[in-house]
């Protein structure tokens, strides 16, 4: 099943996805609890959860009840007076964290008692937006990119959730909310921020057209490379293997970057344009700007004409990417469509 919201209010529950054929594809449940539209969504594979935040600064936790085959949400007390805007689940489906406008990081796991979800907060040193959030392997470490142009590493570690503490790709263990690590973006706020699955790797994207890799080497020491980019800023990012990252953006084109030797580059973009005999055809962004230049200098809106046409696949910016698999990978964009990649 896949589980998207179009842009409003409402969570929409497609089924039958496992057919390769879309128009097989139904809507079997429409979940609307929220008041404002919902941007943040993640399916936990392990307890098949769904949780979901909104600008409403409200978060719920789906159960699918098989007694009477509907999604049942459960309360979730966020503690925030600003938009909620990102949501993962840990690896083991025990808490999430949620990204807010509230200039904090709430980390939420389930009380039995009072039979709701509670909120332990991350505030200091964050002194803007968090726009993404993403859970290292250990479940006891997070990843969060704001908007004062700052990726950081916290500590996440909840007694009452957590067995063991994990100091992971650090020396030592910190109790929760304790800061372990910052990066800077550049010169442009943190869209995304993606761990590897092993968690020695952590990449962020900048809004000034770079992608920052950090790698850890265990001991306490990391080495950072950005890459600087022509294209048009990245806005999320996936790791397909510990030498991959497909990223993708307002170019419309998923790009691949690889690891060799020890040095990370773009390889390629992912949807390859067809040629012809007058050589290669322009880029997405190439023909959006002879569009725009062709109606405010020409006052046409011919969108007919070969040479002005997207073909891309995607025909407006790529907002989210989700990894379904070895070697593939989902993209959704303001275009309103779903695409399947397998490379």
């Amino acid at each position: 099943m896949l589980a998207i919201c179009p842009n409003t209010k409402d969570i929409q529950i497609w089924s039958g996805c496992d057919n390769p054929d879309p128009k097989t594809w139904t809507v079997k449940y429409t979940l609307s609890e929220h008041d404002l539209v919902v941007c943040g969504l993640d399916w936990s594979p392990v307890s098949n959860k769904i949780v979901s935040c909104s600008h409403d600064r409200n978060a719920f936790v789906w159960t699918l009840d098989d007694a009477t085959n509907k999604w049942v949400p459960s309360l979730v007390i966020l503690r925030i007076n600003r938009a909620a805007l990102d949501c993962k689940w840990n690896p083991e489906g025990t808490k999430f964290a949620v990204g807010s406008g509230a200039k904090c990081v709430p980390v939420c796991h389930f009380e039995e008692n009072n039979d709701w979800w509670i909120s332990k907060m991350i505030k200091k040193p964050i002194k803007s937006t968090v726009v993404s959030v993403d859970w290292h392997p250990n479940s006891q470490l997070i990843a969060a990119g704001s908007t004062d142009m700052k990726c950081r590493v916290f500590s996440a570690y909840i007694p009452e959730v957590d067995a063991t503490q994990d100091n992971g790709p650090f020396v030592t263990a910190q109790p929760f909310g304790e800061l372990m690590a910052e990066f800077d973006s550049s010169n442009g706020w943190v869209e995304a921020c993606r761990w590897s699955g092993s968690g020695n790797t952590l990449a962020f994207l900048g809004h000034d057209s770079s992608l920052t890799v950090v790698t850890f080497d265990g001991m306490g020491n990391h080495s950072t490379q950005v890459i600087r980019m022509k294209h048009l800023p990245l806005m999320c990012l996936v790791f397909n293997s510990e030498a991959q990252i497909i990223c993708a953006g307002h170019d419309m084109n998923p790009m691949l970057f690889e690891e060799k030797e020890g040095s990370w580059s773009m390889s390629k973009m992912l949807d390859q344009k067809e040629t012809s005999a007058a050589g290669p055809k322009k880029s997405g962004f190439a023909n959006s700007r002879a569009l725009f230049e062709a109606k405010s200098n020409q006052g046409t809106s011919n969108t007919t004409n070969a040479s002005t046409s997207i073909k891309t696949k995607h025909e407006g910016a790529i907002t989210c990417i989700t990894s379904t698999g070895a070697n593939k990978f989902s993209t959704t964009g303001l275009d309103g469509r779903l695409v399947l990649w397998n490379f």
